[in-house]
């Protein structure tokens, strides 16, 4: 039995199940943990077809398919495309595990993976990169079946599974290239036609410190005075996936600056679940900072504020903090809905700017108190509060709301766990408490 597009267009292996050991397939204990990228309804048709177990060991053969991507493909490691690449790659391994099971699909291609080409184009990867980055990743879920074959098919028929099995995945991978390719075609002549493109590239190439491009040319381009004082803002959805509303976002971002006040505006949807603005307050720049840092946000929805500039530095400038501040911030398994000023998280930004090493310098620094127990981390809390009130007891009770000889207790046994005086390497005893503190929320 081979697979066939049906009369209708769409793509089938036949009648029954095409893989009897797919219900098998089990996922790693850190596959387990992975959340999801794609889409409910298409999980959901999978576990149906092939059990919890199986549409979890997708979701880890997806994500894996695309770290490869990310690593060998530069284009597909772009903030804003190497989440859209994790879904794609995610959605792919369930289509392909729906059609297995005889599953009647219309398409190797499913929504999610097609909703990721118009931010591919924006973020101006060519055709041969999403190829490249398509062959490798079906590379990797390729093989991740084939294996499973060898592991869980039956041993007496083994080489004509396994010769089935490669015919089934050509002929998917081969429609999925296609429609892959045509529809990147299309979205890539639509997208050079768009006014949103081209100011979304003339902003790209003013954040970079060695365009040649004439302030004035460039805001009429804009329409959007670069003369003029800014602050810069990020603006992102939790979910950080295709199901973001990008409407949604430009919609808070406008609200914001509209309630904010502000002499002018410029707001681009930057990629997935990302929105990029700007504003230029009518009076001090500072007092639009403050204003904003206290607005209600609306569900899963995060806001990153730049210091005040002036003029095309300042432009830049206020946009890398706000930069900072979501790169910061973003990678928060439960980020809080709120606006985060960049002054707020300078040094925080600076300190896990490299986060590895960050949080090893904090874990070294800590010793024993970096401990991951509930009760260690409410010494670490208390210590941090401790210091920051100069080593007053009655204070650090106070925002506390417990008792002072309750905060000198557990600064005591924080001290322990420290194994040295709170008092020597002060400075950086202070950054490790901030670090992790950071990284536990």
């Amino acid at each position: 039995m081979s697979a066939l597009s049906g009369g209708d267009g769409r793509l089938s292996f036949g009648e029954g199940p095409v893989v009897p050991w797919l219900g098998k397939l089990t996922p790693s204990a850190e596959g387990r943990r992975i959340v999801p990228a794609s889409s409910g309804a298409q999980r959901a048709r999978a576990l149906r077809a092939a059990g919890s177990d199986a549409v979890q060991w997708a979701v880890e053969v997806g994500r894996e398919a695309a770290e490869l991507v990310a690593q060998e493909v530069p284009a597909h490691a772009e903030t804003g495309v190497a989440e859209v690449t994790r879904t794609g790659t995610e959605a792919t391994t369930l289509q392909l595990l729906l059609a297995l099971s005889g599953a009647e699909i219309d398409a190797a291609a499913t929504p999610d993976a097609l909703a990721g080409i118009p931010h591919f184009v924006r973020h101006r990867m060519s055709l041969d990169e999403l190829l490249r980055g398509i062959q490798l990743g079906h590379s990797v879920i390729a093989a991740a079946f084939l294996a499973e074959c060898g592991r869980l098919g039956d041993p007496d028929q083994r080489p004509e599974q396994m010769r089935t099995l490669s015919q089934r995945m050509f002929v998917f991978f081969d429609d999925f290239s296609a429609r892959m390719a045509v529809a990147h075609r299309e979205e890539e002549l639509r997208w050079s036609r768009s006014d949103a493109a081209a100011r979304l590239t003339l902003v790209k190439e003013l954040l970079r410190r060695d365009h040649d491009h004439v302030p004035a040319e460039a805001s009429a381009r804009l329409r959007y005075d670069l003369s003029q004082p800014h602050v810069a803002a990020v603006v992102w959805s939790s979910a950080r996936t295709i199901e973001a509303d990008q409407q949604e976002l430009h919609d808070t971002a406008l609200g914001l600056l509209q309630q904010s006040g502000c002499d002018q505006r410029l707001i681009l949807s930057a990629g997935v679940g990302v929105v990029w603005a700007w504003a230029s307050p009518k009076g001090d720049p500072r007092e639009l900072v403050d204003r904003l840092a206290v607005m209600p946000l609306p569900p899963n929805t995060h806001v990153a504020l730049g210091g005040a500039g002036r003029g095309l530095a300042g432009f830049r400038e206020s946009h890398e903090d706000a930069q900072a501040v979501f790169q910061l911030r973003s990678v928060l398994p439960q980020a809080p809905e709120e606006v985060t000023p960049y002054s707020e998280v300078d040094l925080l930004s600076l300190l896990l700017a490299d986060r590895e090493r960050g949080l090893r310098f904090a874990r070294t620094e800590l010793g024993a108190l970096a401990g991951p127990e509930p009760a260690t981390a409410e010494l670490r809390r208390t210590l941090a509060v401790y210091l920051d009130e100069q080593g007053s007891p009655h204070a650090a009770g106070a925002r506390l709301i417990v008792s002072r000889n309750t905060v000198s207790y557990r600064v005591r046994r924080a001290e322990e766990l420290l194994g040295r005086p709170i008092g020597e390497r002060r400075l950086q005893l202070q950054a490790a408490l901030a670090i992790l503190a950071e990284c536990e929320d």
